[in-house]
């Protein structure tokens, strides 16, 4: 199991569950060792898996923390097979999402953290599930 370092400890958890053929992908959200919450399957997941396997890989790749993870905006558009509008979208979609199901209290890190034309996971621990086997994961930890 990799651990990447995110930028800031948190104590909520994004878990993705992705299909073997990659048609279907779920994510729950779990908090403070005893809140969870399944958002289920939407298409919009699948671009923030996108962007959780990025980080992972620089990660992998050995690069810095706080260089782990940033994706060209107009590139993920074309990875995704979606015009830049639509992927905004997406990402609206996403993140109104997770706002509408936590419960009143829960405050989460920025979901998807951007900078000039460029867009990444937030520093938020998470884990891939292809099929049944362990894509990866990122723990939380403090990077100074």
């Amino acid at each position: 199991m990799n651990n990447l370092s995110c930028q800031a400890p948190t104590s909520a958890a994004l878990y993705f569950t992705v299909s073997l053929n990659e048609e279907h992908t779920f994510l729950r959200v779990a908090w403070d060792d005893d809140g969870e919450i399944d958002l289920g399957e939407r298409v919009h997941h699948y671009s923030l898996l996108t962007l959780a396997r990025r980080r992972l890989s620089d990660f992998r790749r050995g690069l810095d923390p706080s260089s782990q993870g940033w994706t060209d905006a107009a590139q993920l558009s074309r990875m995704l097979g979606l015009d830049p509008a639509h992927l905004n979208i997406q990402l609206h979609r996403a993140r109104a999402q997770l706002a509408r199901a936590l419960p009143d209290g829960v405050r989460l890190p920025d979901l998807v953290e951007r900078r000039r034309g460029e867009l990444r996971l937030g520093a938020l621990p998470f884990r891939i599930v292809r099929g049944s086997q362990l894509e990866g994961s990122c723990a939380a930890e403090v990077v100074i």
